[in-house]
């Protein structure tokens, strides 16, 4: 059950990282402007945003099996329809209804996976897993689009990915259980059962350092995506180099992800000492202190890869079974907000200094809020 889970979430991840390298040029080739193109890349995060919200209830309800396999075969038509589409509205409008699509998936997946787990530290070793799983498509998958977008064409390219996401669904259609076995049953429907499903969770205050934490790196990361490819053409370099530097990035994920032994340290102390080392990192940024740029990129991926999965086992470990979707689809939703407002603010700064200083300010700030929040609840039962 639980390597089934985490093939499909292999796929999923690849799939989507795969696209990355073929969207802009993509557009490009459709004829579209600059400023246009960041419009539809930023189209894809708010409709996912959106979906994140409708999401949770749903998938609290109802089992999490359909909404894995029979989002990602309507996710592999989307795809199939960028390929196949030659305007920019209709590839805008299979965008929209991609993202809003992937919101049932990703939420439904972290759930049904947090589920299998007994224990805190087995959930732990569950969500570091999941981000080993995650890290290497990620490494993989945009080298593979770069493949096939040389051998095929972009559109065609789309196609073969959206075929690849329909196999992958009818994979979970046939192979995952409607339950996991010894869960908790689901919530009977109620009247205003969604609102008070919602209302438990922004009750729940140990769930706050994950919802924070999520914004913070996601924010930081949104923002390292938007200045590392700027600087190095600023610096008349290769695009390649931004290419080898992402690559750096997720072996530092990749890294940290392997020392199993960190499940064993509290989750309170691992995200305290990641968001540390990562608002340090951000200053060194921001201050233009004299550190080779492919050692920071390796760093970040390692703060990253011990962020992530800790996060997740906050979350699993103090919300009840029975509201792992609402949980993980509004901890995707705040995600989604991060990654919207990074992009957006660096570009209307328009000065890297800044960029980095205001990332700063959010990694710290959550950092102290972090340790503050844990100093006053240090006497609450958990």
């Amino acid at each position: 059950m639980r390597a089934l889970l985490l093939v499909v979430l292999f796929l999923v991840a690849f799939d989507m990282h795969a696209q990355t390298p073929l969207l802009a040029p993509y557009l490009n080739v459709l004829g579209v402007s600059a400023a246009m193109i960041g419009f539809v890349l930023g189209g894809y995060a708010i409709s996912n945003l959106t979906g994140n919200l409708i999401a949770g209830p749903f998938l609290d309800r109802f089992p999490k099996k359909w909404f894995i396999a029979g989002g990602l075969i309507l996710a592999g038509v989307m795809l199939i329809g960028q390929g196949i589409v030659q305007n920019t509205a209709g590839f805008f409008t299979f965008r929209l209804m991609l993202g809003f699509l992937m919101a049932f998936v990703s939420p439904a997946c972290s759930a049904l996976l947090g589920e299998t787990g007994k224990t805190a530290l087995e959930q732990g070793e569950i969500m570091g897993k999941k981000g080993l799983v995650l890290t290497s498509a990620g490494i993989v998958s945009p080298a593979v689009g770069s493949f096939l977008a040389v051998q095929f064409g972009y559109g065609q390219s789309f196609v073969i990915l959206g075929y690849m996401m329909i196999i992958a669904g009818v994979f979970a259609w046939m192979m995952l259980p409607d339950r996991v076995e010894g869960s908790t049953p689901s919530a009977p429907r109620m009247k205003g059962g969604g609102k008070q499903s919602l209302t438990a969770i922004l009750e729940n205050r140990l769930l706050y350092p994950a919802f924070l934490g999520g914004f913070a790196i996601i924010y930081a990361q949104g923002t390292i995506i938007y200045e590392v490819p700027l600087l190095i053409q600023r610096q008349g370099l290769s695009p390649a180099v931004t290419g080898i530097l992402f690559s750096l990035k997720g072996l530092g994920a990749l890294a940290i992800l392997l020392q199993f032994w960190l499940h064993r340290v509290p989750v309170e102390t691992r995200t305290f000492a990641g968001l540390g080392v990562l608002s340090l990192l951000l200053y060194a940024l921001a201050i233009g202190l004299a550190i080779p740029i492919h050692v920071m990129m390796f760093f970040f991926g390692a703060c990253f890869g011990m962020l992530f999965p800790a996060f997740a086992t906050i979350l699993t470990v103090h919300s009840p079974r029975e509201l792992y979707g609402s949980v993980f689809s509004i901890y995707s939703a705040v995600l989604s907000i991060g990654a919207v407002l990074s992009p957006v603010l660096a570009g209307l700064l328009g000065n890297w200094h800044h960029s980095y200083f205001i990332a700063f300010f959010v990694t710290a700030g959550v950092c102290l809020i972090g340790g503050l929040h844990r100093f006053l609840l240090s006497g609450v039962p958990r």
